[in-house]
């Protein structure tokens, strides 16, 4: 349920900060913020990263979408929490040891951190 409360709220800060520009994201820029985002839900909730805030994840996925100049006006809330909950589904499911998967997820993502502050 706080998974769920967690995918709902990046989206909906999204949705606040978005909501009045006028391009759009595409359809792989979707895919790839919903998959950013599934990676920190799942970092935050089964690796033990529970100590990060989600101000911070919201901030490195915004950065992170900023960086690759990309306008998420149309960010729909609804439709990219069900994304991201699906994408997060996903990652659970890759049959690899959840300690390697924490692993090898933690080296990438939380280096953009680094960048963020």
């Amino acid at each position: 349920m706080r998974k769920i409360i967690f995918i709902s709220h990046i989206a909906l800060i999204f949705w606040f900060i978005f909501s009045t520009k006028a391009s759009a994201l595409s359809s792989n820029e979707t895919e790839n913020l919903a998959d950013l985002t599934a990676v920190y839900i799942f970092l935050k909730h089964d690796c033990g990263y529970s100590q990060i805030p989600d101000r911070e994840i919201e901030r490195a996925i915004l950065y992170f979408a900023q960086s690759n100049h990309w306008d998420l006006s149309n960010y729909d809330k609804p439709t990219m929490a069900k994304l991201n909950e699906e994408r997060y589904d996903d990652l659970k499911k890759i049959p690899i040891p959840r300690k390697k998967k924490c692993r090898v997820l933690a080296d990438d993502a939380l280096a953009l951190f680094a960048y963020v502050k």
